[in-house]
Formats: C-alpha cells, sequence, structure tokens
C-alpha cells in the first residue's frame, strides 16, 4: 500500500505547530540577527521616502493600538504597524533578496513580527524563531512556483511574502498544527503584488501590505477563522493560479535545471531540511537599488578601481546579463528616484560620474544631475536567455583610447557565495542612520541592535525606533 503525502498546507502546518523552540543552529541565529539589523537599517533610512511619508496620515487616521511605527510617535494596530513599517523598509530598495522565493523576504518578516511581538510583549528569541520559520515556508512557497511564478509578471514580495508572514506570526502565537495550516491558507486570500508596479510607490507598498496581511491572517486563524485546505496545490490553488494551468508540465521541464532549489513542486518530505536561512541564505545589499544591478555595479567599480579610470576615460560600457535581470530594469530614462532604482543606464552612469553608489544618489535633484546623465548614452546591455545560476553578468569596458577590459560577476557582494562581512553590516547600519540625524536616539538604538539578547522584549526594540 502506497502511503499518500501529505498536503503542503498540511505539511506546514504540522512542522510549525510541532517544532521544538530552542534547537536552532548558532549560525541560524547569527544569520536572523543579521537580517533584523540589516531590516531595521532600511527601515530607518526608508521612513522618510515618498510612500511610507503618504502613507503615514492614512495608517494614523485608522485608529490608535498598542504597536511602534518606526520614527512615528503615535501607537498604531499591529496590522497598521506591519503595513507602515514594511513600506519603509523596502521603500529604498535597500533591503534583502530571497533566492529560492525571488522575493524581499525581511522586509516583510521582521516588521510584521516585530508588530506581532510588540502586541503580545513577545522577546527577541521569539522574533528569530518566527524569522527562521516564515522564512523557511516562505521558501518552499517559492520553490514550488518559481522561476515562472516570477518571470510571469509577479510580484513575489508581496504574494510569497504574505504566506511567509503568515508563518512566522502563526509561530510567534503559538498556534497549534491546525490553526498555523489556517493561517497560510488564509494568507493566500491576501497575497497579491504586480511587477508592472516597479518604479512607484506602490512597489514598496508590497511589502507593507504582505506583512499587515500575514499579521491579519495568524490572527484570524487564532480567533478560529478557517480555510480552505486546497489553496496551494488544488486545482484554483495558488499554483495553479499564479503560475498558470501548464504548471505540471513546467515542472517536467524544470527537472535536472533548477537552481535555488525552485522545482516547481511542493517539498513535503522534510519541510525543515535543508534549514533555508543556511542553504540559501540572503543577499544584503550592498547598494540602495534593484538586486538585478547589483553584479553589474560590482564589475563597473571594480574595474574601475583597479584600473584607477575616470567616467571621462570610458567611452561605452557592455552589460551582458541573464534576461531576467535586465527585465526589472526598465526604465531606460528614470524621471523620479523610485525608476532610477530600477535604471542600469542611470545607475551606472552615476556610478561611474562618483566612483561609487548610495542614498544621496537617489533624490529628486541626483537623478536629474546633467554631469551624470551626460554618462548615460554610453551604457548599452545585452539580454542574454540563460539562468543567473548559468551565465554570470559580464561588463565590457571601452576606453577612450580604443582599450577593452572586461569581467565576470557570479555572484554580488552580498550574496552567500560573496558574504558581507559583519563590520560591513554595522557600516550599512551607521549610513542609514546618519539619514535620520536628529530624528531618532541613535546610540539608545545602536545599542539595542548590538545586543539583540534572547531574553528582550522586542518592545524595548521598538521603543528605540521612534522619534528622539
Amino acid at each position: 500500500m502506497t502511503n499518500t503525502p501529505p498536503s503542503p498546507l498540511n505539511a506546514f502546518g504540522q512542522w510549525i505547530g510541532d517544532l521544538p523552540r530552542d534547537g536552532w543552529p548558532q549560525e541560524a541565529q547569527h544569520l536572523a540577527r543579521r537580517s533584523v539589523i540589516d531590516t531595521i537599517a532600511c527601515m530607518m533610512a526608508g521612513a522618510r521616502d515618498s510612500a511610507p511619508e503618504k502613507l503615514w496620515p492614512v495608517v494614523a487616521s485608522w485608529g490608535s493600538g498598542q504597536c511602534h511605527a518606526v520614527m512615528r510617535a503615535a501607537a498604531v494596530p499591529a496590522p497598521m504597524a506591519a503595513l507602515y513599517n514594511g513600506t519603509a523598509a523596502h521603500a529604498l530598495d535597500f533591503d534583502d533578496n530571497f533566492d529560492p522565493a525571488k522575493a524581499h523576504a525581511s522586509a516583510v518578516l521582521v516588521p510584521a513580527l516585530l508588530a506581532m511581538g510588540d502586541a503580545q510583549d513577545a522577546t527577541i528569541a521569539d522574533l528569530l524563531d518566527g524569522y527562521i520559520v516564515g522564512l523557511q515556508i516562505m521558501g518552499l512557497m517559492g520553490q514550488a512556483v518559481n522561476p515562472f511564478h516570477r518571470s510571469r509578471g509577479w510580484h513575489a514580495t508581496g504574494t510569497l511574502g504574505a504566506i511567509g508572514a503568515a508563518a512566522g506570526c502563526a509561530r510567534m502565537l503559538r498556534l497549534t498544527s491546525e490553526q498555523a495550516a489556517h493561517a497560510i491558507s488564509l494568507s493566500t486570500s491576501m497575497a497579491g503584488g504586480f511587477m508592472s508596479q516597479f518604479g512607484s510607490d506602490t512597489k514598496p507598498l508590497h511589502a507593507g501590505l504582505a506583512a499587515a496581511g500575514g499579521v491579519q491572517a495568524a490572527l484570524f486563524a487564532r480567533a478560529g477563522i478557517t480555510a480552505g485546505s486546497k489553496t496551494l496545490d488544488g486545482a484554483n490553488g495558488l499554483r495553479w493560479l499564479m503560475v498558470g494551468s501548464d504548471a505540471d508540465a513546467l515542472a517536467v521541464e524544470m527537472e535536472g535545471t533548477a537552481e535555488h532549489g525552485q522545482t516547481m513542486r511542493f517539498d513535503t518530505a522534510s519541510t525543515g531540511a535543508p534549514l533555508h536561512i543556511l542553504e540559501h541564505g540572503l543577499k544584503v545589499k550592498r547598494y540602495p537599488n534593484c538586486g538585478s544591478l547589483h553584479r553589474a555595479l560590482d564589475g563597473l567599480l571594480g574595474l574601475m578601481d583597479e584600473h584607477n579610470l575616470s567616467a571621462e576615460q570610458i567611452d561605452t560600457v557592455l552589460v551582458r546579463a541573464p534576461a531576467a535581470h535586465l527585465r526589472n530594469l526598465m526604465h531606460d530614462n528614470p524621471q523620479t528616484p523610485a525608476q532610477a532604482k530600477f535604471s542600469l543606464e542611470y545607475s551606472l552612469a552615476a556610478a561611474m560620474h562618483g566612483h561609487k553608489i548610495g542614498l544621496l544618489d537617489y533624490t529628486d535633484a541626483a537623478v536629474q544631475r546633467p554631469e551624470v546623465r551626460a554618462h548615460m548614452p554610453k551604457i548599452a546591455k545585452e539580454y542574454v536567455e540563460r539562468l543567473e545560476s548559468d551565465f554570470p553578468t559580464q561588463v565590457h569596458i571601452t576606453l577612450t583610447n580604443g582599450e577593452r577590459l572586461e569581467t565576470c560577476i557570479p555572484m554580488p557582494i552580498g550574496s552567500k557565495a560573496v558574504p558581507m562581512t559583519d563590520e560591513q553590516l554595522w557600516a550599512k547600519l551607521g549610513t542609514c542612520l546618519d539619514a535620520t540625524v536628529g530624528a531618532v536616539q541613535t546610540e539608545a538604538l545602536t545599542a539595542q541592535l548590538g545586543k539583540l539578547d534572547a531574553a528582550s522584549p522586542i518592545a524595548h526594540l521598538t521603543k528605540a525606533m521612534q522619534p528622539a
């Protein structure tokens, strides 16, 4: 007699509900702490960006609560704190990427768990535990629907992010296996987001909506609200609807060629192994722009440093990169900071001009600099229909004297292959906090992040993110 494998919904719920709470490897906890530090850095710097600034009056008008929104004095309900903080975390596109899900994982998970932790008097240990669990479920979902979910235009930060946040919050609430399954199922009804929103205020709002959706789904499940049992793998479930009716055929095509574990199939045999935070890690961003730019920027800046080049010595730059990367960079003549973050032409020209690129390159005034725009026509790109893991980004520079230089970048600085050091991470935190000078007590926040003591209440950390 053949044993029928459990449905993904039941397998995920069972794992969340039954998993011991004190068994995470030290390295997994260390990486989770790094993700919390990095995300809070991005939240602090992003809170004064366009989307969060416009969002706050709306959020504040929906009523008071007990949860803290970053750099805001008023407390709001948990879903609203998650909505605002998630939007702030993703506003600058400085937050990390997570390859199995093809999503900005931490910008959803950390705000959701901070808000839930504020409301539930949870500890840093609960935060780290929920983060690792939420990341695992988000990754498993990504492996079941990617790369086609992403390539067909869904913004996985909004879709799969809501599911990961629901799993992490269910864990923090200590829901039963059955309740956790309902929380995940409920979250599919709040999962959405199109890549056609890239370059607008709505793109970072996707992270906030996903964080709020995860919080709501877990609270709904705790209240006893039930949800369908086939919302992940059924005929009208997420995989079929958000990939297509050809999902099974695509899974056959992926056999033997999957990257980042993306098999287009749900893995229900080993929900917790391998542990995604260790197996795949996260890409911590060196630059505040779309991650699809980072290999090209590493290559350009590396060649300029190696050969001591000025922008004036460069005649042309050709970037040959996976088509999936270049399709994300749709703004060849950006007019706003949000569009500039998705522009190969602008970002490489700005890097050429300044020999670096950072937060100050993405302001309204910076995007219009004539001295930068003068270099944009030098940038050319070639779409290569290959997987990211099969084709490293190539940067070819032709100098005004005719000399040619080139380099290949398989993975960017900040990825598991080329990790950012703890010292570099703290330097990034400092850069982000510099953008808040006078607005918050940076010493108190830095001290909290330096400890992240397991027994410390999450409320101590969120309080340190309030206005000075």
